[in-house]
């Protein structure tokens, strides 16, 4: 039984080695001519080429909720990194405050917080591109595999937030929420 506890130490401690390893990568990476930021409002791209736009909807605690708060939620440090073929664009999202009741509720975004909306437009060459997603500041990394065709694309992250703790009062075991930060990423719709 304890070789299977010090496996699956040993599994997180690697695991999370590797996402900060695959963050600092990301942050000091400046590579070029992989892909360029498109404006919304811009045309059709060129033959040869797609746009992939990336949303990301998440919410974070308020800033100074915690005695201590070194995090960066609720604040402009808190943001996106989008990594391609070495190059490297960090996107800060739109940030709005929210108010709402939390107690009794199911919904992992219940409460009171900071709702960040991601949006940003790549250009880049037809065919398959390894992306790597990053939010620094909560230390996960998603490495996904996008084909991009002509025309438009479109790829919508959903975060995974952290488990609660054992608060009977508030929730039920097992509940998440946005409290504890973002657990991990996923590739909920690409088209």
């Amino acid at each position: 039984m304890k070789k299977i506890y010090m496996l699956f130490a040993t599994a997180a401690l690697l695991s999370g080695c590797a996402s900060t390893a695959t963050i600092n990568r990301l942050e000091t990476q400046n590579g070029q001519g992989v892909f360029h930021v498109v404006e919304q409002r811009r045309s059709q791209s060129p033959a040869g080429f797609g746009d992939l736009q990336v949303t990301l909807n998440l919410k974070t605690r308020n800033p100074g909720s915690v005695l201590i708060d070194t995090t960066g939620y609720g604040t402009e440090k808190y943001q996106l990194l989008i990594g391609v073929n070495g190059q490297t664009q960090r996107v800060t999202g739109a940030m709005k405050q929210e108010v709402g009741e939390y107690r009794g509720s199911m919904d992992p975004e219940a409460g009171n917080g900071t709702r960040y909306r991601f949006a940003t437009t790549l250009r880049l060459p037809i065919g398959p591109h390894q992306v790597t997603f990053a939010l620094p500041v909560d230390g996960v990394v998603l490495e996904h595999e996008v084909i991009v065709g002509q025309g438009a694309n479109a790829i919508e992250l959903k975060p995974v937030y952290r488990a609660k703790g054992n608060h009977r009062l508030l929730g039920f075991h097992g509940d998440r929420t946005f409290y504890g930060g973002v657990k991990t990423l996923i590739a909920a719709k690409q088209c």
